[in-house]
C-alpha cells in the first residue's frame, strides 16, 4: 500500500491532478452518500419504513375487526374495486404509493378466521415482501425476486429497517413467507 501511494505522489502532470481530486472527494464522501450508493438505508429509508410500518398495522386492525365490505370500502383504490369473483373469494388487492418512485402492492384475504396480508415492493422498494396473519399475529418481511431481476436502490435497506421494527421479523432459514392463494 505504501509503494502505492508513493507512486501516486510521483506522479506529473494532469493525470496526477485528477487522481489527487478524486481521492480529496473519496474523502469527503458523506454518510447519507453512501448509504445511498450501497443501500445501506439512511433517514428518507427509515421515514419510509415508519409510514409503512404504520399503515401495516392499520390494515391488520381493520383485518381483525372490519368485514370484508367495510374493509373494501375504506381501502379500496377508487374506480379499482374488487370484480364480483374477487369478492366471493374475499379478496380485494390495492396500491399503496409511498412516494412517486416507491410503491406497494398489497392484497388481503378474508378466509374464515384467518385474516392474510401480503404487500410486494415496487420502484425504489422492488423485491421487498411482506405478509401477515392475524390468526397469529405474525408479520414476516423478506426480500424476494425471481432469478435475473435487479432489486429496487432501498429494497435491501428496507429489508433491514422493517426487520429492526417491533413485531416484523425475517423468515428463519427453511420457514417460508405466509402465503395465500391469489398475488398482490
Amino acid at each position: 500500500m505504501f509503494g502505492w501511494v508513493e507512486g501516486v505522489r510521483s506522479l506529473r502532470g494532469d493525470g496526477a491532478a485528477r487522481l489527487q481530486e478524486w481521492i480529496g472527494g473519496a474523502r469527503s464522501f458523506g454518510r447519507e452518500q453512501a448509504a445511498r450508493l450501497f443501500g445501506w438505508g439512511g433517514p428518507e429509508v427509515d421515514a419510509r419504513a415508519e409510514l409503512l410500518s404504520r399503515m401495516v398495522g392499520l390494515l391488520l386492525s381493520h383485518l381483525r375487526t372490519k368485514s370484508y365490505d367495510e374493509f373494501v370500502t375504506r381501502f379500496s383504490n377508487p374506480g379499482k374495486e374488487p370484480d364480483a369473483l374477487m369478492r366471493l373469494a374475499g379478496k380485494s388487492q390495492f396500491q399503496m404509493r409511498m412516494s412517486p418512485t416507491c410503491w406497494y402492492d398489497a392484497g388481503v384475504h378474508y378466509g374464515g378466521n384467518d385474516r392474510h396480508f401480503i404487500a410486494r415492493g415496487g420502484g425504489d422498494d422492488f423485491g421487498v415482501s411482506i405478509t401477515a396473519s392475524t390468526a397469529d399475529e405474525r408479520i414476516y418481511v423478506d426480500f424476494v425476486a425471481d432469478y435475473g431481476e435487479r432489486p429496487g436502490r432501498d429494497a435491501w435497506a428496507m429489508v433491514r429497517a422493517l426487520s429492526r421494527r417491533p413485531g416484523y421479523r425475517r423468515p428463519r432459514p427453511g420457514e417460508a413467507l405466509l402465503d395465500f392463494d391469489g398475488r398482490a
